[in-house]
């Protein structure tokens, strides 16, 4: 039986024992809440107005927007019960599942402060991230108790879902609270959620979004995607990060869509879970995008119910695009984002002209400039990097007060991004200033470098790094993961491509050819492990 079937029952979808408890949670109030801040409310109105819609569909469970609306405010209260108070840190330890939502949303209810964590950290890094919030309480799925179990002495109360109890307070103590319509009188500007970095240079930094900032993120997602309430939305990258939670969950909901709810699905389960649910819109990262076109291409299927996909996390290479729409016969639809933004700041319009390889134009609510070392505004075609101003912004990192200032400087939010503008003001991503290869005073983009060798016939993917070098300061070296059949004896056609495409001095010295490349918490491509890996498999040995 599902496990979310406690709220299933109650509304009357399986054979109903807990009869009095729906009749308890059947009638909290649906008055308006005029002190209740926009994220607080958000799903109020749907729920009052179209009950019966589905909202969330994962396995076997599924929630309407009343039976949402019910599971959050019961949440709610068994959060109270447990003595969170507004302001309390409440982390998650979750796949993407009904109760890791109902807990985000029950947080925001009650004022306090929620923090999904990323499901592949390890107990260090819960621990450190713990301590450091000084987290009331953690919310973990059974399958990380081996994880959770060794910080049962730490200061922080944890809850089991799907468990026995046999370890911790189990889940089922939350749902056994009677709902109710209370809600935390909270200020837009105070804060709601911290989102946790991919810590590719050091450790995950906390970076935390105020009230307003939550949900403006995700009206600007839903503005940008179009979303309707006709759609259903597969969700595939994780709800602890803003791709899944933000750009693409919260905001098919908030326009009153249906959200297929998976957790980083194979091709061959997005497919079908594409055609069996009729799926209207997609967003993968663009290194899952790759392989959901490969598959497509050795396992053609029509796909009739999908009108929109995104491309997202990296650059999509334009030999990627042209496969795409080769195969769907529609333009696959990229975009840029951050986890300080909230969302996507900029991307390729939902209706009109895309242009492939490009992130598109502003995202709406974004002012977007594109600037030179001494904060002028480059003109078209210069490259400079790319700053925000965003009702959707952090509000800073948590206690880190030097980082915070960094981070915004004139009044802008700078990306660390550098691209240039076309004449038509579409944005094209050169790279990030930290990854950037300087060669003898020269710049290398390896997302430059990387598009001509994924154009190759059989090479599958390629990440492009620098290694420290004596004589030229750095030098590009290229990871590359090839096509199934292909073995190394392909770098000489390989090379022979990139040096009729890139200048000499952007051509890598050196192929490092891997069976797969391997991929961080986020599960974009570890430009981190890849650049250790070429640094340290050096010819000279140096």
């Amino acid at each position: 039986m599902p496990r979310w079937h406690f709220f299933n029952r109650q509304l009357g979808l399986l054979p109903n024992p807990f009869q009095l408890k729906l009749e308890e949670k059947s009638v909290v109030s649906d008055a308006p809440r005029n002190d209740a801040t926009r994220l607080q409310s958000m799903f109020e109105k749907i729920a009052q107005a179209t009950p019966d819609q589905m909202a969330l569909r994962h396995g076997g469970s599924q929630l309407s927007y009343q039976q949402l609306d019910i599971a959050t405010k019961t949440v709610a209260a068994g959060l109270r019960g447990l003595g969170v108070a507004p302001g309390d840190r409440v982390a998650w330890l979750m796949p993407n599942c009904v109760e890791a939502v109902v807990v985000t949303l029950a947080c925001y209810q009650i004022g306090a402060i929620a923090m999904p964590l990323n499901y592949r950290y390890v107990t260090r890094e819960v621990e450190e991230i713990l301590a450091r919030t000084t987290a009331r309480l953690l919310v973990y799925h059974v399958d990380k108790r081996s994880v959770v179990q060794p910080l049962a002495d730490s200061a922080t109360q944890l809850v089991e879902v799907a468990g026995d109890g046999s370890v911790s307070l189990p889940f089922d103590r939350l749902l056994a609270a009677k709902a109710d319509n209370e809600v935390a009188s909270v200020a837009e500007a105070d804060p709601a959620l911290i989102l946790f970095t991919s810590g590719s240079t050091g450790r995950p930094k906390g970076v935390v979004h105020s009230h307003g900032g939550v949900y403006s993120a995700i009206a600007q997602s839903r503005e940008l995607f179009d979303f309707q309430p006709s759609d259903v939305v597969l969700v595939g990258k994780p709800i602890s990060h803003a791709g899944g939670l933000h750009t693409q969950m919260f905001a098919a909901m908030l326009a009153g869509a249906e959200v297929i709810l998976t957790m980083k699905p194979t091709p061959q389960q997005a497919v079908a879970a594409i055609n069996q649910d009729g799926v209207t819109e997609y967003g993968m990262l663009a290194s899952d995008l790759l392989d959901f076109v490969e598959y497509l291409e050795q396992h053609p299927t029509p796909l009739p119910s999908l009108k929109n996909a995104i491309g997202s996390g990296d650059a999509v290479p334009s030999d990627l695009h042209h496969r795409f729409r080769d195969l769907l016969n529609w333009e696959v639809m990229e975009g840029a984002g951050m986890t300080e933004v909230g969302c996507y700041y900029a991307g390729n319009p939902r209706y009109g002209k895309r242009k492939w390889g490009s992130l598109g134009i502003a995202a709406p609510g974004m002012q977007l400039r594109v600037v030179d070392a001494s904060g002028q505004d480059c003109p078209a075609g210069e490259q400079g990097e790319i700053v925000l101003q965003t009702p959707s912004a952090t509000i800073g990192y948590w206690n880190d007060e030097v980082a915070t200032e960094a981070l915004f400087q004139n009044g802008f939010l700078h990306t660390g991004d550098l691209a240039y503008r076309d004449d038509d003001g579409y944005v094209w991503f050169v790279g990030r200033q930290k990854l950037m290869i300087i060669r003898r005073g020269s710049n290398i983009a390896p997302a430059e470098v990387e598009n001509i060798i994924d154009e190759h016939p059989l090479v599958h993917a390629s990440v492009v790094v620098g290694v420290a070098d004596p004589q030229d300061g750095q030098v590009p070296v290229a990871c590359v993961a090839l096509v199934d059949g292909a073995d190394a004896s392909a770098e000489a056609s390989i090379r022979d491509y990139v040096n009729q495409h890139l200048a000499e001095y952007k051509n890598p010295v050196r192929y490092l050819f891997l069976p797969e490349l391997p991929r961080n918490a986020t599960g974009k491509f570890d430009r981190r492990q890849l650049a250790e890996l070429a640094q340290t498999q050096r010819p000279d040995g140096n």
